[in-house]
């Protein structure tokens, strides 16, 4: 009778043994297609936006965007210490994401410059543009627009003591644009005396300038107030030039994303969505004012 009663307690262990690693094996970390794990007692994902119209179902079947992004014009899209990306732009795409498929994560950036963004857009490597995109009507001409998200203009810098004043003491002048830029063309038509020294980067057009390799820069006015800010030997002159509302960039034949990209910014705004970026990444951007910039409800 004891044999059995011990038959029968083996038995019953063996089967709470069991439970009880089935159970385990349940709560442990799941690994995420990017290789992030969520673990037991964390934050459950968020339910992807259901008053929004249909991405693309290409887009939708991924599972992610894929998105042109700068990293190296903070504070809008740049790479924080640890090389992740960040900025205003940078979040603005991962509530897109976080909208579309209830993950801010689910989303791949590809840097991108003033140069091939819109060459990549073109092409198919990225879903949409999303990289300090200026609105002006030569664009318009090879791509379709957005509503605007930020408002800004590019301003010049100088050493100090220069003699240069204003946008038309350019004339005759070395003056460093990005390529591609707003500023560039504007410099092109409106000061068409001045000499472009046009480069590709952010990070090589302010070594030229601190180089002494010209005599002004013309460039982005929120980047170029940061820029300032650190380099006590320049200063900003004249007034902000070359005024061109950003905004995301698509492709002529994607009306779906551009209906989507709409309404998930429209829903944003009426959350007052900007202005949180705006206080977490532009509390002050030297004399102007950022909350004058976005869009407010």
């Amino acid at each position: 009778m004891t044999g059995m009663m011990n038959k029968k307690a083996s038995v019953m262990l063996a089967m709470i043994l069991s439970f009880v690693l089935l159970l385990l094996s349940g709560c442990g970390s799941t690994a995420s297609k990017d290789g992030a794990g969520t673990s037991q007692g964390s934050k459950p994902a968020a339910a992807a936006a259901t008053d929004l119209p249909p991405l693309p179902a290409e887009v939708k079947k991924r599972g992610k965007l894929v998105v042109g992004v700068k990293v190296d014009y903070p504070p809008l899209g740049y790479l924080d210490q640890e090389g992740k990306n960040t900025g205003y732009e940078i979040d603005v795409v991962r509530k897109m994401a976080e909208y579309a498929f209830g993950d801010p994560n689910a989303v791949e950036f590809v840097p991108v410059n003033a140069t091939n963004r819109i060459p990549y857009l073109v092409s198919k490597k990225i879903d949409f543009i999303s990289a300090t995109l200026g609105v002006t009507e030569e664009r318009k001409k090879e791509i379709n627009f957005t509503t605007t998200f930020f408002d800004g203009g590019a301003i010049t810098v100088v050493p100090k003591g220069s003699s240069i004043k204003d946008i038309q003491d350019l004339a005759g002048k070395k003056v460093i644009v990005i390529k591609g830029s707003t500023a560039s063309t504007f410099l092109e038509k409106e000061v068409p005396t001045a000499e472009q020294l046009k480069i590709e980067s952010n990070a090589d057009a302010f070594r030229v300038l601190k180089d002494k390799r010209a005599d002004a820069m013309l460039h982005d006015a929120v980047l170029m107030s940061e820029f300032v800010k650190t380099s006590p030997d320049y200063t900003i002159v004249g007034k902000q030039v070359a005024m061109a509302p950003m905004a995301i960039g698509v492709r002529k034949d994607d009306p779906e994303m551009l209906t989507y990209l709409n309404a998930a910014m429209e829903k944003m705004r009426k959350a007052d969505y900007f202005k949180t970026l705006i206080e977490k990444y532009m509390p002050r951007a030297g004399d102007l004012d950022p909350m004058q910039m976005i869009p407010r409800p």
